[in-house]
């Protein structure tokens, strides 16, 4: 039986349907979530990452978007003051990026490791920094501007890296002269998010997480930037509504629906092609991924 939850939003009660969710694992969540947040050993984004990727594994058929939209943000804001003195959105902002970050790498490393993949959150300036340089742009974007980095194991070269979104409106027009330097130079760069987006009341369907992405045929601007520019390639949805790309689009990119309970999924599945032609034939070389259905 799936859980309801009750979120009072412009003073209205609104019930919110988390199918695939069990009042076992919404409870063992809150848990996980007080124990971390009690300890002050525990980093906020450790507290948020080890929550989210536990209820993907108690809970593979529900929505990896709600589960971080509906649970671990609500409960961490509801929990977190009884425990630390912080401002639970101004905490949550700083904590929940570097969460999602290292959370992506965590269900990632094992299936990476075995295809001689290494993938690293470039956490701290240095890191930022070190990671433009090997790909030859740090003179050209800010070193902000990437998040994750992917590299072929045994030589240690720099392949690619990863945008992360929790949300679209984490304004991804900033992302996008990193993301074209990347790839003009020969490099991977895909955006990956969780597409959260919301209304809250009087809108007719209240809290229901359909993200920004709109449809193939009534695309939002968001949309825009991968099926009509070209500005990444490609973007994955963790987002069980996001409506993937259906034939052909006029970048050649596309929107791509992941599901986070198998591996590998899609992202994995282009990660891999993409390290493949990097070993075989260099970056100058290597051609766009192959465009691969939805597995959603």
């Amino acid at each position: 039986m799936s859980v309801q939850i009750s979120v009072t939003m412009n003073q209205t009660d609104v019930m919110v349907d988390l199918p695939g969710v069990t009042e076992v694992a919404f409870e063992a969540a809150r848990q996980m979530m007080t124990r971390s947040l009690e300890r002050s050993s525990v980093k906020n984004r450790d507290a948020v990452k080890d929550t989210f990727i536990t209820l993907l594994k108690a809970c593979p058929e529900a929505n990896p978007s709600d589960l971080w939209h509906h649970i671990v943000y609500r409960q961490y804001l509801e929990i977190l003051p009884a425990h630390r003195v912080q401002n639970p959105d101004q905490s949550w902002k700083r904590a929940s990026g570097d969460a999602l970050e290292v959370a992506i790498a965590e269900i990632h490393e094992p299936l990476f490791a075995e295809n001689n993949i290494r993938i690293q959150v470039l956490v701290g300036r240095p890191k930022k920094i070190a990671a433009l340089m090997a790909m030859g742009i740090s003179g050209v974007v800010g070193s902000d501007k990437l998040d994750v980095a992917l590299y072929i194991d045994d030589t240690d070269e720099i392949f690619g890296g990863v945008h992360v979104k929790a949300s679209l409106a984490e304004r991804i027009s900033d992302d996008v002269p990193c993301s074209r330097e990347m790839m003009q130079n020969g490099f991977f760069s895909p955006l990956w998010t969780l597409d959260v987006k919301s209304f809250p009341p009087p809108h007719p369907d209240p809290l229901v997480n359909r993200g920004e992405l709109g449809s193939p045929t009534a695309p939002s601007e968001k949309r825009g930037y991968v099926e009509k520019h070209g500005s990444f390639d490609h973007l994955f949805s963790a987002n069980a509504r996001s409506m993937p790309s259906s034939g052909t689009t006029p970048s050649g990119k596309r929107v791509m629906r992941l599901n986070l309970a198998t591996q590998p999924n899609l992202f994995a599945q282009e990660v891999i092609a993409r390290a493949k032609l990097f070993k075989e034939q260099g970056r100058a070389a290597a051609p766009p991924p192959p465009v691969t259905p939805s597995d959603r």
